[in-house]
């Protein structure tokens, strides 16, 4: 689908927004696994994830680049990048505008599995109050980009950052207009991500 021009007359709701878990890392953290399929809690670490995003929104896509017969135990709705090498979250939120139908999704990366359950309510809520493409999560302590609701507009913008080779999540947002979206009041392990084989291990025996 094509990039359409954003309106600040848009209010979109819950059936407007897909659901998008960026998973198309190399894995370098966890010994160059595919950290979305690493055992949390006694099943993958994306299905709770999956399962959270599903009750938030209307579709639920996965953006994988390795082991997709892997994935496809868990969810047909899988994509990879268009772009060669590796080139991190801005590649896949680029490639999910060929594949998800609304014109809204929130993107969310593939090792917390401990998105508050009003996650998409909260970015609604912000973008009510300051209509932008970009409603950004912000912790309280500062923007946390892997989170972040977006129109199709942007999807022009995250061609030419890419082009450039400026792939820093943070940087993009900040260099386009964005909403932030306060969570500071929310659980504290809302936004940890889970980066490493320790903090799986310790998941396991806790």
């Amino acid at each position: 689908m094509t990039a359409k021009v954003f309106s600040e007359n848009l209010s979109p709701t819950f059936s407007d927004i897909s659901g998008v878990v960026i998973a198309g890392g190399r894995g370098s953290r966890v010994g160059y696994q595919q950290k979305a399929l690493l055992t949390y809690k006694g099943e993958p670490i994306l299905k709770p994830i999956m399962h959270s995003l599903t009750e938030q929104t209307v579709s639920v896509w996965v953006n994988a680049n390795a082991e997709l017969e892997r994935y496809h135990g868990l969810t047909r709705q899988l994509f990879s990048d268009e772009y060669q090498g590796f080139l991190g979250p801005l590649a896949g939120m680029h490639a999910a505008w060929q594949y998800i139908e609304t014109d809204w999704a929130v993107f969310v990366p593939c090792d917390n599995p401990n998105l508050p359950h009003d996650f998409v309510n909260r970015l609604l809520e912000a973008y009510q109050s300051q209509n932008n493409p970009l409603v950004v999560v912000d912790d309280g302590e500062r923007i946390q980009p892997l989170y972040l609701l977006m129109h199709r507009s942007m999807q022009d913008s995250l061609s030419e950052a890419i082009a450039k080779n400026h792939l820093s999540v943070n940087r993009w947002v900040k260099e386009n207009a964005h909403t932030t979206a306060n969570f500071a009041d929310c659980c504290p392990e809302a936004f940890q991500n889970m980066n490493t084989l320790a903090s799986f291990a310790e998941a396991e025996i806790s």
